[in-house]
């Protein structure tokens, strides 16, 4: 993506669909896998446009994504809007935006170490002002 700011409501829109995308599936590439004998806990977040939705200790990957994108869909009352920006099992994800529309999606051990890595994402898109964590979720180990 060009450093340039993009200031069309238009192309940020798309770009942010573009940037969700990629980011989410980079983050969930590097969500951990159930350990053998432990029953997974999944959790998600969703985000389009300013609104998100995060869901924590789900049985399936897809009950997590789907209830993420439902609290989404409210929030931004468009259904059908969200995209999942990151999922994970049984560790954290979080979820940082910028002032511009930026945003940034990371999943990792602690909810911590999530929110550095998001805020560390969505600051890379060269916001004005830092990015904010503006969600953080954990499932149950």
């Amino acid at each position: 993506m060009a450093n340039n700011r993009i200031r069309s409501m238009h192309c940020r829109a798309a770009a942010t669909a573009l940037v969700l995308l990629l980011l989410g599936c980079r983050a969930a590439s590097a969500a951990p896998t159930a350990t053998p004998g432990h029953a997974p806990s999944w959790g998600a977040i969703a985000a389009m446009n300013g609104a998100y939705g995060y869901s924590f200790n789900q049985s399936s990957r897809a009950a997590a994504e789907a209830a993420a994108r439902a609290q989404c869909d409210r929030a931004s009352g468009r259904p059908g809007s969200c995209i999942v920006s990151a999922y994970f099992d049984r560790s954290c994800g979080a979820l940082a935006t910028g002032n511009y529309g930026e945003w940034g999606a990371a999943t990792a051990a602690t909810a911590d170490a999530a929110a550095r890595a998001a805020a560390v994402q969505c600051d890379n898109h060269l916001p004005a002002e830092p990015c904010k964590v503006v969600v953080k979720a954990c499932s149950p180990r």
